[in-house]
């Protein structure tokens, strides 16, 4: 069975450190194995609460190889398998907001669950010309 967990990280902490996940990681890590208030006050401030499990439930589309568990700062799914995990919990996910960080303790993964769409800002610019 794989084993994830999900941090639904505020957005200011996303842009931020979008490109530093290594960084993120290391500390979602350490806070699970170390349960301080002042790692507590950490977790507050960089991740939004997530709702009571009963309200989670009922939100994603599971199947009996899928099963969530939360608490306030993290999403913890087990499945069967990536697919398994994308197709019932992650893509949900992605349709909610894309701020949502991800650990596989396991295989050492972790990452985002969408990118950051870069606006064009060529579309932008208005160029004047102007001939003299």
């Amino acid at each position: 069975m794989k084993e994830y967990f999900v941090y639904w990280v505020k957005h200011e902490i996303y842009f931020r450190y979008f490109y530093k996940s290594d960084i993120l990681y290391r500390f979602f890590l350490s806070s699970q194995m170390e349960k301080t208030a002042y790692v507590q006050e950490q977790l507050d401030y960089i991740t939004n609460d997530f709702p009571p499990n009963a309200s989670l439930q009922q939100a994603f589309h599971q199947d009996e190889n899928v099963h969530i568990e939360a608490d306030q700062h993290c999403l913890r799914v087990t499945c069967d398998s990536l697919t398994t995990a994308e197709e019932t919990i992650f893509s949900e996910l992605r349709h909610f907001d894309s701020s949502f960080f991800i650990i596989e303790p396991a295989a050492n993964n972790c990452g985002w669950i969408a990118p950051i769409i870069k606006n064009d800002l060529q579309s932008r610019v208005h160029l004047l010309y102007s001939s003299f």
